[in-house]
């Protein structure tokens, strides 16, 4: 998928692992991070209200979390 409103850093994404509370949230933050540090050309979005990574404006990784699960792409 193509994002063309990705942005270098967006604050709804930090304010989104900001509100997973609990256990499981906070496994997925690290991972995000270490997404975010990947390139220079590396964008963001919330994309159906979960934390999507890309570069530029191609999708390449995200964080998802339900009650009894954490996902990274």
């Amino acid at each position: 998928m193509r994002f063309a409103s990705a942005v270098e850093r967006d604050p709804a994404i930090d304010a989104w692992f900001e509100s997973q509370a609990g256990k499981l949230g906070p496994i997925a933050r690290p991972w995000y991070e270490h997404m975010r540090q990947c390139g220079d050309d590396v964008r963001e979005l919330l994309h159906d209200g979960h934390p999507t990574a890309c570069v530029g404006e191609a999708a390449f990784g995200g964080c998802s979390r339900e009650p009894e699960r954490t996902c990274v792409t």
